[in-house]
């Protein structure tokens, strides 16, 4: 997938065909934005156009209003990746600044979207507000349309069977509940985070439980402080894991929140090495055990729950 980070990298010769364009901020790449984007691709296919998605690098309220801007549900990668994923011909990703926050929404749509991307087709959702001041709907994109030649379609909201209208804001919400259950369905995919496996304290391989630390800056939103089954990715081999999330408030109440993994039936030195966290069901809430025997006795019935959880 051809990957754009500027207005002034578009050549105009990459899409001497035409392009069909998906624009929207797609944080977390939900079923939503799924939708979206496999509509824009096959339109694509259909009228021999080049598969286009339009995008942010930031969210734009983080220069818009910083106070107000929610916290990313995937990192720049990571959306990338699960673009690509979808089999798209290219990704325009620019940082909303304030020269963009300036194009007016008319401008916008027939200097870049046509002009420079030779948009036949643009999709957006029902929500999704483009140009100066967000003055940009979907009726003006169908009114531009009909003057520049190209169609404009706006979807719908998609909504799942169980958690009704799929939106980022309302995966937010479930992963800082810890519902990466509802989370995933709304994502079509297990949530996940990213990092560098670094040295923790060790206390648990003294405990029988070694663990893989993630430090530095992890790549996407951390559900709630909790324990977890999901699978532990390093170099594209999964493996089953229980996933801890929080401080242990055992013997360091005060410490600050991390996650660590403790890969199932595993060994081997990872440390430095980038490790993904996939989360698949919440086990329970951080607990205070009286000593190390209850602790002990709770890891193990942890573990195995994480495993009959993850073989089923």
């Amino acid at each position: 997938m051809q990957i754009i980070e500027s207005l002034e990298a578009i050549r105009r010769s990459d899409f001497s065909a035409g392009s069909c364009i998906a624009i929207g901020k797609f944080d977390g790449l939900h079923l939503g934005h799924q939708a979206i984007l496999e509509r824009m691709r096959a339109t694509a296919n259909e009228i021999g156009a080049r598969s286009v998605a339009f995008t942010f690098a930031n969210h734009p309220l983080s220069y818009l209003r910083p106070d107000a801007c929610p916290r990313p549900l995937m990192s720049r990668a990571q959306r990338l990746e699960a673009i690509a994923g979808l089999g798209l011909d290219a990704c325009v990703m620019v940082e909303f600044d304030a020269d963009f926050a300036a194009i007016p929404a008319e401008e916008f749509v027939v200097e870049v979207l046509v002009g420079k991307l030779g948009a036949k087709h643009i999709l957006m959702g029902a929500d999704f507000r483009f140009g100066h001041h967000g003055a940009g709907d979907g009726a003006l994109l169908r009114a531009l349309g009909e003057q520049h030649g190209f169609v404009a379609e706006v979807l719908d909201w998609v909504e799942d069977d169980e958690e009704g209208q799929v939106s980022s804001s309302r995966i937010r919400e479930a992963l800082l509940a810890g519902d990466v259950e509802g989370a995933g369905r709304m994502t079509g995919r297990p949530v996940a985070v990213r990092g560098e496996v670094v040295h923790g304290d060790a206390r648990g391989r003294e405990l029988g439980f070694p663990t893989a630390n993630l430090g530095g800056r992890i790549e996407g939103l951390v559900p709630a402080d909790g324990v977890y089954a999901g699978w532990a990715v390093l170099d594209g081999v999964t493996h089953q894991a229980a996933i801890s999330v929080g401080n242990n408030p055992t013997f360091t109440p005060d410490e600050v929140s991390r996650v660590e993994a403790y890969i199932l039936d595993f060994s081997g030195d990872i440390y430095g090495r980038t490790l993904e966290i996939r989360f698949a069901h919440r086990l329970r809430g951080t607990e205070r055990f009286d000593g190390l025997d209850a602790l002990i006795v709770q890891m193990n019935a942890d573990v195995a729950l994480a495993r009959t959880l993850l073989e089923g």
